[in-house]
């Protein structure tokens, strides 16, 4: 396999999908449920790390440590179906976790403004994004636009709007962008997958160490210039 792409690596608790891929130097992501995660695969994926893992490849290959990894926790799901079927947003996020959510989504950096209540992320120095789950009238996105500026753009992510469609709204409001929830959020899955073949997007790549420097005398343990990080957290909390 080409050490330029990505090993899916799904049954966590089997001990050669956690450690061959570090040691030969390819890029991979591992999934994983249940407690055990914290209880064998970190503590093992340490140990990897710090070269103090004799079993697999370690010997063959002369591993004496390196690299790292990043752990994340998966949110709940964002789409949810009411009791009639209709995709809604799901009720355990609060506002501060939705706009959170689809300011990933969209590419935005979740960064709350304390005195713009309209600004909650932003793209660039000029491009913001507005998440809320009111129904917008005119006289609404009309204040909206007077505030953002001309020299301004902003996203708005809301439920609805009305009193004006979307073309209007494009002409009247060349600084804004309107887009509803959650069927904004549905455009972006996909659906009907038998394979793997998914589109991953937005995925933060961190530079490789080379496989030639990694095995060099010396990079044994107490050394290592990529530390593991235990934990980061869910999408919406600290880190513990």
């Amino acid at each position: 396999m080409s050490k330029q792409k990505l090993e899916l690596t799904w049954i966590g608790k089997d001990k050669r999908p956690r450690q061959e891929p570090r040691i030969m130097g390819r890029r991979w992501i591992m999934i994983e449920l249940g407690e055990h995660c914290h209880t064998h695969i970190i503590p093992r994926l340490k140990k990897v790390i710090d070269g103090d893992d004799p079993g697999g490849i370690t010997q063959a290959v002369g591993w004496q440590g390196g690299g790292g990894f990043r752990y994340y926790r998966l949110a709940p799901s964002l789409i949810v179906n009411d009791r009639w079927g209709n995709s809604v947003i799901n009720p355990d996020y609060n506002a501060a976790q939705l706009a959170e959510a689809l300011c990933k989504l969209e590419g935005f950096s979740y960064a709350p403004s304390e005195t713009r209540w309209w600004q909650h992320g932003h793209s660039s120095e000029r491009d913001f994004i507005y998440v809320t789950t009111q129904n917008l009238s005119a006289e609404q996105l009309q204040a909206l636009s007077d505030e953002v500026g001309g020299e301004q753009s902003l996203l708005i992510c809301c439920a609805a709007f009305h009193s004006v469609t979307a073309a209007r709204a494009a002409e009247r409001w060349p600084n804004l962008t309107l887009k509803k929830i959650p069927k904004m959020v549905l455009a972006r899955c996909e659906w009907g997958h038998d394979d793997y073949s998914l589109n991953v997007a937005n995925l933060p790549i961190a530079a490789p160490v080379p496989l030639e420097t990694m095995l060099s005398p010396g990079r044994g343990k107490g050394v290592n210039t990529n530390t593991a990080i235990p934990e980061q957290g869910t999408l919406f909390e600290e880190p513990s």
